[in-house]
């Protein structure tokens, strides 16, 4: 055999590709499996969206802001501060749709929790960790517009973007556990 893993498999893998091998040939599926695929189908392809906004907001809004103070924009200005109502406003629905996926990861998957629940349970606890930090933050920025020096006021968006590419990250790395619950 050649290629880049040359490596034997071991008897507990060689039995649970077999198992597996047997259920998927004679299509067996547990009677839920589709309707939670579904669900979890439809959750997911809502929050990925808000998730995106959640993540490319934040440094565009720094971007406008930025120009506004700079060139003395009323229009970069006025850009910045109708697209912060507008991420509060994703960023709060994101936060319904995200709390709804973390009950459908253990109502719907219990078995894929309960084996691999202490291994996802950290990449998902940082998320909630920078998605506070990002709450935190943009409250901060919202409520500081016009009380706060422009550029410490600009400064709060910085916290913001880390904290989401972080989230993000948390996120993707759980997609390193197999795709089959």
């Amino acid at each position: 055999m050649s290629g880049w893993n040359n490596r034997p498999c071991s008897t507990v893998t060689t039995v649970y590709l077999a198992e597996a091998l047997l259920v998927v040939a004679e299509g067996q599926q547990p009677p839920g499996l589709m309707p939670a695929r579904q669900q979890m189908a439809v959750s997911l392809g809502w929050h990925i969206v808000l998730a995106c906004f959640g993540v490319a907001f934040p440094t565009m809004i720094f971007v406008m802001r930025r120009r506004g103070i700079v060139r003395d924009g009323p229009v970069a200005m006025g850009l910045a501060r109708r697209w912060a109502k507008v991420s509060a406003v994703l960023f709060a629905i994101g936060a319904v749709s995200g709390t709804i996926l973390s009950f459908e990861m253990g109502l719907l998957w219990p078995g894929l929790m309960g084996r691999f629940g202490d291994v996802l349970g950290l990449p998902f606890a940082f998320e909630g960790l920078s998605f506070f930090v990002e709450a935190i933050f943009l409250g901060i920025y919202l409520y500081g517009w016009d009380r706060m020096p422009p550029r410490r006021h600009l400064l709060m968006l910085i916290p913001m973007g880390i904290a989401g590419v972080v989230g993000t990250f948390c996120v993707v790395s759980v997609n390193e556990v197999p795709p089959e619950p």
